[in-house]
């Protein structure tokens, strides 16, 4: 064999590792003088994010942190030191809510009916007060135009009444419960000269014969448009009971209370938050004492209709199978409260203090509320004995139905997040502008002055530069994710993990330089391809804002394909986390903050960098070029 090192020998063989590497070197260093050459650039694109950070966490500041103290507190800056929040006696806070009878809840059910008369231009305003005063004050509610209670017929087609609906429809239902429930609850007059009378649980109720039919009903296009379609204000739908023989005995009983929880505008919730979702709503990070939702289900009649079915459980009437039929009277004699003086006192309170009897009636006695106790307490002694009957069954309300949330433990509150919640994201979408204006640049001028095709007749594959500036950006940008991470972990996220922070602004950066790539196989010119770039990248963002906190965790993560929005997200999760002093870390990026998890962020920023990459490779490929191949 010749000697490689002689003249005349064969050539020695090159190893395709050692070539790739010295043209990545080559390549690298190309880069880097180009870089050098425009050092302004470059250092901005460095830090102009970092900068934005800054700037953000100067702003953060000028506003104090809130030490919230342990108990029933809130964020309220107290009295001579804003930088402490207000603790309050639980008594005396508007914490405590007071659960209303179902009396107050049958007269709230007719006075908003009576508040909804449609179609009047036909009556004239007397004939409109009488329908309102009829059906919301003198129990004229009925929907059964036969009933000698049923609204009045010249308003029926003016009015459509709110009910309490009940399915299935069956004889534990209909001959059991609505018959013993009936009992407890008659029409009860007020005051016969004004014609002041509380509906009756039996005009207060219709029934379905299944769930599924009191599903299709609410589903029906004229639902709640005329007397014919009353409204479904709550249904107790029962979905495990007792049948034949075995109703009267003590069985299991499983029933759910459905009420109204269509989201309003922004989210703001319904009658009941909704308990259904993608997942169910959770708030992991919350600190401070929501009153929304305890407060939704104590005061809309949720927590009634629960005491009602537990007082019908703990009395268990009497039942005849022979003739299907109850009397009413409990099985369990204790748990009916004996009458006294004194009992009947405590338990007529939660009539006096029933915020929907209190707040509903004062039109009808004057307009003060002083004049509805007044009338309460003078009530005859069988009208106060009918208002009494069901308050004797347990639970009895001894000291009031009221219902509280848990005191919180201590927490530092940041203002600032909230009050900046509307456009902290779009200050860090304004500051990667500039980057991926300068990615789109330098990719796409390469190929404009056609140094990428002589490259190429250099015999340097297309993989082999992309591959450089992927380096080339890897290096600038996980130096400025680590400036942002420490910048953000000084002042702005001061309470999150530096790794989690270095991550997600890294990987959000390359997403950046993997969709500027994909841009960039579009256009030929560079001013014209960073324009387009900088402008679809920005009005991606607000793509997010079409998304609230109840809207799906699928829908949310799937929208993450789009980079900004991906970061809007992340960004937004991150604040919720720091504005009650707890940070974001590993083990809390798996939590679910308003239907979305940080760490989904996070792995869809990495999704979005390879599929950007693949589809920019995919059309650097079949997309002609102005200049070569």
């Amino acid at each position: 064999m010749g000697d490689p090192a002689k003249p005349g020998g064969p050539p020695a063989r090159r190893h395709k590792g050692s070539s790739f590497v010295r043209t990545q070197r080559t390549l690298l260093s190309k880069n880097w003088l180009l870089k050098k050459r425009h050092w302004v650039a470059t250092v901005l694109e460095i830090v102009l994010p970092v900068l934005f950070i800054l700037l953000m966490t100067a702003l953060k500041s000028l506003t104090s942190d809130v030490t919230v103290p342990a108990g029933w507190s809130d964020t309220t800056a107290s009295a001579g030191d804003s930088s402490q929040g207000s603790s309050y006696s639980l008594l005396n806070s508007g914490y405590l809510v007071q659960e209303p009878t179902l009396w107050g809840l049958m007269l709230y059910l007719g006075l908003v009916s009576a508040s909804e008369l449609h179609d009047t231009d036909s009556l004239s305003s007397q004939d409109a007060t009488v329908c309102a005063y009829t059906v919301g004050y003198a129990g004229l509610v009925s929907a059964d135009a036969a009933s000698p209670y049923a609204v009045l017929p010249a308003c029926q087609p003016h009015v459509t009444p709110y009910k309490l609906a009940i399915a299935p429809d069956n004889d534990f239902t209909r001959a059991y419960f609505f018959e013993t429930v009936k009992q407890w609850y008659p029409r009860v007059t007020l005051n016969a000269s004004k014609q002041v009378t509380l509906p009756s649980f039996n005009d207060s109720v219709m029934f379905f014969d299944t769930q599924a039919d009191l599903e299709t009903y609410v589903k029906k296009v004229g639902y709640g448009k005329s007397y014919e379609t009353p409204i479904v204000y709550a249904a107790l739908v029962f979905d495990e009971y007792p049948t034949g023989d075995a109703i009267g005995t003590f069985q299991s009983i499983e029933y759910s209370v459905r009420m109204n929880s269509t989201v309003g505008k922004r989210g703001a919730p319904g009658a009941v938050p909704r308990t259904l979702g993608d997942p169910a709503f959770e708030s992991p990070f919350q600190r401070t004492i929501e009153q929304t939702y305890y407060s939704s289900y104590t005061l809309r009649g949720f927590m009634t209709l629960q005491t009602l079915v537990a007082r019908f459980v703990n009395c268990m009437p009497e039942w005849n199978a022979t003739t299907k039929s109850t009397t009413g009277k409990c099985q369990q004699p204790l748990s009916t409260a004996q009458t006294s003086n004194d009992t009947d006192a405590r338990l007529f309170r939660s009539v006096q203090s029933d915020v929907l009897l209190v707040d509903g009636l004062p039109t009808a006695f004057g307009g003060s509320a002083s004049a509805v106790q007044e009338q309460l307490m003078s009530l005859p002694s069988a009208t106060r004995e009918q208002l009494l009957k069901p308050l004797r069954q347990a639970p009895q309300p001894y000291f009031g139905t009221t219902v509280a949330p848990f005191p919180i433990e201590k927490f530092l509150s940041a203002p600032f997040y909230d009050q900046v919640s509307s456009v902290f994201p779009l200050v860090f979408i304004l500051a990667y502008l500039y980057a991926i204006s300068r990615v789109l640049v330098v990719l796409i001028q390469e190929k404009e002055t056609r140094s990428r095709e002589y490259l190429k007749i250099l015999g340097v594959s297309e993989n082999a530069i992309i591959l450089s500036w992927y380096l080339t950006y890897l290096t600038i940008f996980a130096l400025s994710a680590f400036l942002q991470a420490i910048a953000s972990t000084a002042g702005l996220f001061v309470n999150s993990d530096f790794g989690l922070i270095f991550i997600f602004f890294l990987l959000f950066s390359l997403s950046v330089l993997a969709f500027g790539f994909f841009m960039s196989t579009l256009f030929s010119r560079s001013r014209t391809g960073a324009f387009a770039g900088m402008v679809l990248f920005f009005f991606m963002y607000f793509v997010s804002s079409g998304f609230s906190t109840t809207s799906s965790i699928g829908s949310k993560t799937g929208a993450c394909l789009l980079p900004p929005v991906a970061l809007a997200f992340g960004v937004q999760s991150l604040a919720t986390a720091e504005s009650t002093g707890v940070g974001m870390s590993f083990g809390s990026a798996s939590l679910v903050v308003d239907n979305f998890k940080f760490g989904s962020a996070i792995g869809m920023l990495f999704l979005d960098l390879l599929l950007y990459t693949l589809a920019g490779l995919y059309l650097e490929r079949v997309i002609p070029c102005e200049y070569g191949t």
